[in-house]
């Protein structure tokens, strides 16, 4: 399968550039949901990476760098103790799950 077909692309290299260039986008959006629906069906993150040829560490890095940047961000705001909780306990349900597997 393939989202951008070769024989599409122009004949002129520098517009074909520029249209794999415009596709990222959409591929970087279609990769994160797949990573997300992974996760959701219980992959781990060594599966991830190795689906995506990369390391375990790696993927989970570059797939948590958005929210863990988020979580600095906010990292002097009060956090709600409702929402402080209901963090932490997603978090312990997602270990133990991915013990399990």
């Amino acid at each position: 399968m393939g989202v951008i077909a070769a024989d599409a692309l122009s004949a002129d290299p520098l517009e074909a550039l520029r249209e794999i260039a415009r596709s990222e986008p959409e591929l970087e959006r279609l990769r994160r949901d797949k990573v997300l629906a992974a996760r959701a069906a219980g992959a781990t993150w060594e599966q991830v990476g190795n689906a995506l040829g990369v390391s375990r560490q790696s993927a989970w890095e570059y797939f948590t760098a958005r929210i863990r940047e988020e979580l600095a961000e906010n990292a002097n705001a009060e956090l709600p103790e409702v929402e402080a909780m209901q963090m932490a306990a997603d978090e312990v349900r997602a270990v133990r799950r991915r013990r399990r597997h």
